[in-house]
């Protein structure tokens, strides 16, 4: 899969699109035999278990974020890639719900920016949540409709705004010392 990957990034194709594609064709079914499954968490020549610093993050400040102790978290690395690590859901029982929410709830309001901001005006993009939620409930009708503005959020950037135009990093007013330190113990 890594060599279709390479060969179509050089030929132009997005390499993504083909592979995504490739896994969700029904006739032939695609083949998983190349899938790494994390959640079985067993290494394979692929995957390699991963120590982490344990000292990094202590144990009141991982549960303070809603996150297990460091000790307890299955870490995987990918052979071949490093920096890249893997963690097997680190999240204290209820509170992946919590930060789920957040995720799509909370920080896609203003001043936060995302991918939607590009092409709509800022009050389109205000409340995404709240005008998704309401087309989100509605049985299927077997009509295909139109995307929610949740269903089009592609990213969020929280507190520093990278710029691709001028290369500058902008710094919100809203990014607050607590706002750094609750997402510092988080990653």
């Amino acid at each position: 899969m890594a060599r279709m990957a390479a060969s179509l990034a050089e030929s132009g194709e997005d390499a993504f699109r083909k592979i995504f594609k490739f896994y969700r064709r029904r006739n032939p079914p695609p083949d998983f035999n190349n899938v790494l499954d994390f959640s079985k968490g067993l290494p394979s020549r692929k995957m390699i278990p991963m120590k982490l610093d344990l000292a990094a993050v202590n144990d009141a400040e991982a549960a303070r974020v809603g996150l297990q102790p460091v000790r307890d978290w299955r870490v995987f690395g990918l052979q071949g890639y490093p920096g890249f690590i893997f963690i097997s859901n680190p999240f204290l029982l209820g509170s992946q719900a919590f930060w789920v929410r957040q995720c799509l709830k909370t920080y896609p309001q203003k001043p936060n920016v995302c991918n939607l901001d590009m092409h709509m005006s800022p009050y389109d993009t205000q409340d995404i949540w709240g005008k998704s939620t309401h087309d989100l409930r509605l049985p299927s009708s077997g009509k295909r409709r139109p995307n929610t503005l949740l269903e089009r959020l592609r990213w969020v950037t929280l507190g520093y705004h990278y710029n691709w135009d001028t290369k500058a990093s902008i710094t919100p007013d809203h990014v607050t010392e607590q706002w750094k330190l609750t997402l510092y113990l988080l990653c």
